[in-house]
């Protein structure tokens, strides 16, 4: 009866995980196009805030997933699933900026000063993704350490999730550069837009392109797809 109770909640804690990089992938793909669309002049100003809103979307989806296998991962080594929901249950990084992007987000797309609030949005994410790559690099390293799997594929591993930790700092600190260089560049779009000036303003395209980067690296992740390899170890390993 346990057993069955073990193996029904390990399928559920999966099926959570699978999901939320799933979400993570085509939310993150989708950032990049739209962030794309928005570049190439199509709509952009509400482009940018719809794509933040799906921003948000997806590193809710992504701390959701976190949380489930630290549950995941705490089930396995300890045999207390009931102890390992409640500890999954806790707020991660992902699901603050996740909820303070989409806010953001929708305070854009009604109109409520989108020239100050999509910047901040893209310095959110950047900051969201600099805190959390090394929570996720140490996350993956506990799984690759309790997937009992051979001594070179666990090095294997850990080259793989410190390269995408390395990745996933680089696009949050390059996201909070052009967030903060899109905020200095306000007087000068509002003398621009002053004069008359059709193109897209320069702060716009900074955001655009900080979304791009968030979008790129989430559609990369390494929650999506250095977790997605330490589950194939996981199921591969032998159980005690």
């Amino acid at each position: 009866m346990s057993t069955t109770f073990e193996h029904t909640g390990e399928k559920r804690l999966l099926e959570v995980e699978s999901g939320g990089a799933a979400v993570e992938a085509v939310g993150g793909l989708a950032v990049a196009v739209l962030s794309i669309l928005g570049l190439a002049g199509l709509a952009s100003e509400s482009l940018a805030a719809i794509t933040g809103i799906i921003f948000g979307i997806a590193m809710f989806a992504e701390g959701v997933a976190i949380a489930t296998e630290y549950s995941g991962l705490y089930a396995r080594v300890s045999g207390g699933l009931m102890g390992a929901v409640e500890l999954g249950g806790g707020m991660t990084v992902e699901i603050m900026a996740g909820g303070a992007a989409i806010v953001l987000g929708v305070l854009a797309v009604v109109g409520i000063a989108p020239l100050y609030l999509l910047p901040a949005l893209v310095i959110t994410g950047g900051a969201s993704l600099l805190l959390t790559a090394g929570a996720l690099q140490r996350l993956n390293s506990l799984k690759v350490s309790a997937a009992e799997a051979p001594e070179l594929a666990q090095r294997i591993m850990r080259v793989v999730t410190s390269s995408a930790a390395g990745g996933q700092m680089l696009a949050g600190v390059a996201a909070i550069v052009l967030g903060i260089v899109a905020l200095a560049s306000l007087p000068a779009a509002a003398s621009a837009a002053a004069a008359g000036g059709g193109a897209i303003a320069t702060w716009l395209i900074l955001t655009l392109v900080g979304l791009l980067v968030l979008g790129s690296s989430i559609m990369t992740s390494g929650g999506s797809l250095v977790g997605r390899l330490i589950q194939m170890f996981n199921r591969e390993a032998p159980r005690p």
